[in-house]
């Protein structure tokens, strides 16, 4: 029996020893396989981090270039503006100019026909004063 139990106290080390090699080849593996994942994620969290520097650059950007547009927008609108004013002011000078234009006008209209009517009533009084003129000469004449 000393040898079965030799036997068995060998196969039981021998057993206990595959056992531990696979444990440590196990446990090796594990450590292994903990490693490359926090390598991945560390290497995952690396590029979102730069994803999301990039991302917010780019959103810096866009938004400074609407704040640009923006501003330049409200320059344009101001210089319409202005602009739209000074055609209004230059509108309402020549409107009043041309007011004034056609009173001064009808004012020489009015002025010209006061005159053409007192040359014509003149002209009028000169001919009857010819008629009667006439008249006299051909009265005297006949008598």
């Amino acid at each position: 029996m000393p040898d079965a139990l030799s036997d068995l106290r060998a196969a039981n080390l021998h057993l206990q020893a595959t056992i531990d090699g696979l444990r440590q080849s196990l446990e090796a593996a594990a450590v292994e396989a903990d490693r490359r994942v926090t390598r991945v994620q560390s290497e995952e969290a690396a590029r979102v981090a730069e994803l999301t520097v990039t991302i917010q650059q780019m959103r810096d950007q866009m938004e400074a270039q609407q704040q640009t547009h923006d501003r330049a927008l409200q320059a344009e609108r101001a210089a319409a503006q202005a602009e739209i004013g000074q055609l209004k002011g230059s509108i309402d000078a020549l409107r009043l100019t041309l007011d004034n234009e056609r009173a001064a006008a009808d004012q020489a209209r009015m002025t010209l026909e006061a005159e053409h009517a007192r040359e014509r009533q003149a002209l009028q009084q000169q001919i009857q004063a010819l008629r009667d003129t006439m008249d006299q000469m051909m009265g005297q004449s006949a008598a």
